[in-house]
């Protein structure tokens, strides 16, 4: 039953009729609260915010009716079953106008009762399972945009985010941001000889190596086709930086199998350093990309700094 999954009010000032309804109901429903008259009952509603309302309509106080039109100002979508003999056309009409359209007549019978609370039980539900779907949809669409398809690592995007968040913090905090460029060597050529397949078992072990190696506050994204980067922050030891540019290049330099072939690579990496080299972020992206072409044209496979007044070699 639908039903067990959702709390009811019921509001009756007859106390007998209340020891039956609850006898009848109270196993069936997720939680089943009691009032007696119309004020308890919107003050319960209030605090207790249940899924559906089961009323009677004369009670003394605050009638049936009243404390309803109370409930739908508050949220106009809540089930309201009413329950009356309804021979007064008027009390009908301002029930149907105030967006009631569940009732049930006296005495009760409970099958009438139970069909219309399986009814609503399943107009709730369905209300969720659509919420729900359209939550899980929304959450692809948004890792979707933040990340990378094939390596799972923040995309381009993303880091952008990270890098702002970070230059904010290190400014607030007075601290050091380091930014690392990684570019994978002759990875064209990977590409020209294995294939795009070759070429993304290269780019998804590369990146699981890397993460591997750092930590995991760090950010490592994929700037471009063969380029990372990561984001570092909060390192007082500069010594640090030196040790994971080494362990960076050493995970990224292995031997990879493709198809019964071995695949080689190797990384280049250039460093850029929030405020010392810039506190702008354009300018630590273009330094470490000049850091990282000079580190290429050292020899590949090896990491250097950026320092003022190096340029694209």
């Amino acid at each position: 039953m639908l039903i067990n999954n959702f709390t009811l009010l019921y509001v009756e000032d007859e106390v007998e009729a209340q020891e039956q309804m609850k006898m009848m109901l109270e196993d069936d429903v997720k939680e089943f609260y009691q009032a007696f008259n119309g004020e308890e009952g919107l003050k319960l509603f209030k605090e207790l915010n249940p899924d559906i309302i089961l009323t009677d309509i004369n009670m003394p106080l605050l009638d049936g009716l009243s404390m309803s039109q109370e409930i739908k100002n508050i949220d106009d979508e809540k089930p309201i079953i009413i329950m009356s003999a309804f021979d007064d056309r008027k009390t009908l009409l301002r029930a149907l106008n105030m967006g009631i359209d569940y009732f049930t007549p006296k005495p009760i019978d409970m099958d009438i009762v139970n069909r219309k609370l399986e009814k609503i039980a399943k107009h709730l539900q369905n209300k969720i399972d659509a919420e729900n779907a359209r939550k899980k949809e929304m959450e692809y669409l948004q890792h979707m945009a933040h990340y990378d398809i094939l390596t799972k690592v923040p995309n381009r995007f993303l880091f952008d985010l990270k890098l702002d968040q970070a230059i904010s913090r290190a400014k607030r905090n007075d601290s050091v941001v380091l930014l690392f460029f990684i570019d994978l060597d002759n990875f064209k050529s990977i590409n020209d000889t294995y294939g795009h397949g070759g070429g993304d078992i290269v780019l998804k072990t590369v990146s699981k190596n890397i993460q591997n190696v750092i930590r995991k506050e760090d950010t490592l994204a994929r700037i471009s086709g063969d380029e990372f980067s990561v984001i570092i922050e909060d390192i007082t030891d500069m010594q640090y930086i030196d040790t994971l540019a080494k362990k960076i290049i050493e995970a990224s330099s292995t031997s990879i199998d493709f198809e019964g072939k071995k695949i080689s690579i190797t990384c280049s990496v250039g460093i850029s350093k929030f405020p010392h080299d810039s506190i702008h972020k354009k300018e630590l992206i273009h330094f470490a990309d000049i850091a990282m072409y000079k580190a290429k044209h050292k020899g590949k496979a090896t990491y250097e700094y950026y320092v003022e007044g190096d340029s694209h070699i």
